[in-house]
């Protein structure tokens, strides 16, 4: 019935547009360039917002872990990296030797309490589509506590050597990861990708993937920014890479937990790359 209901609702969202639109206060890391050369100085955007607009800039005391990996080798930038604009939070930091290079960011749990209309809209509006199926159905909750946190991955090409650190576990809570190194992988072809919730494979996922300047319309007209896919029963999914873009692939992860202090938690997961 669950299943049915959340079909149902898919195609509603289809029809008014809201299905796949880009998912608001998502996080992005967005680097300035992802073909790099060995020993560059570069930067990276931390963009909290929408994909292509940030709305507020991260500030350090919000992050759990700041990681890059390079050569099999895990560095942790420091406070000092960072510098902030109006709106975006800026990592600067030295491409390394030539590979394939991971950069990371996840941030610490923050609670957020909403009335159940505003949790519904919210759950609408950003496509959580399972727990919005049962949340309406089951809820007897006066309101609604959310734990909730963001981790985010970019994935650079330094010189022209491949290397395989892009499938790095970064040991986030959850964490998307590649199957085939996205600078290897040509436009028309098609991407894999694995869900992991501390570590574990996660089925039946909701996943989003979209580029950079993509703007569709459904038959009715409607807006839509992206793919949507779930994962198999091993946490695996893949999508067409349609296009020569900036790429991303996001996903929101939420759990009704017993908790004293908190109703639901959710985890937020993107991964950017680049398609030549």
């Amino acid at each position: 019935m669950i299943m049915k209901k959340v079909t149902a609702l898919l195609a509603a969202f289809a029809a008014t547009g809201l299905a796949a639109q880009v998912q608001a206060h998502e996080m992005f890391l967005r680097p300035e360039k992802a073909l790099q050369a060995p020993g560059s100085e570069q930067a990276v955007r931390l963009i909290n917002g929408a994909f292509d607009k940030s709305e507020n800039a991260i500030s350090r005391d919000r992050m759990a872990d700041v990681s890059i990996v390079s050569g099999g080798k895990v560095t942790k930038p420091d406070a000092g990296s960072w510098s902030d604009d109006a709106t975006t939070a800026w990592l600067k930091y030295r491409a390394g030797e030539p590979g394939t290079q991971v950069i990371g960011v996840s941030t610490k749990p923050k609670m957020i309490t909403l009335s159940p209309q505003d949790f519904i809209d919210y759950l609408r509006h950003d496509g959580v589509l399972d727990t919005l199926a049962v949340f309406e159905r089951e809820n007897k909750l006066p309101q609604v506590r959310e734990r909730y946190s963001k981790h985010v991955r970019a994935i650079v090409q330094i010189g022209d050597r491949r290397t395989d650190d892009y499938a790095h576990a970064l040991g986030y809570p959850v964490e998307i990861l590649l199957e085939k190194n996205p600078y290897e992988v040509k436009f028309g072809q098609e991407l894999s990708f694995r869900v992991l919730f501390k570590g574990k494979p996660v089925a039946n996922q909701l996943v989003r993937a979209s580029y950079e300047g993509f703007h569709g319309h459904d038959e009715s007209g409607g807006h839509i920014n992206s793919i949507q896919v779930r994962t198999d029963k091993d946490g695996r999914a893949k999508f067409l890479l349609s296009n020569k873009a900036t790429w991303y692939v996001s996903l929101i992860h939420m759990q009704k937990i017993q908790d004293p202090e908190a109703d639901y938690e959710s985890n937020w997961a993107t991964v950017t790359f680049t398609v030549n």
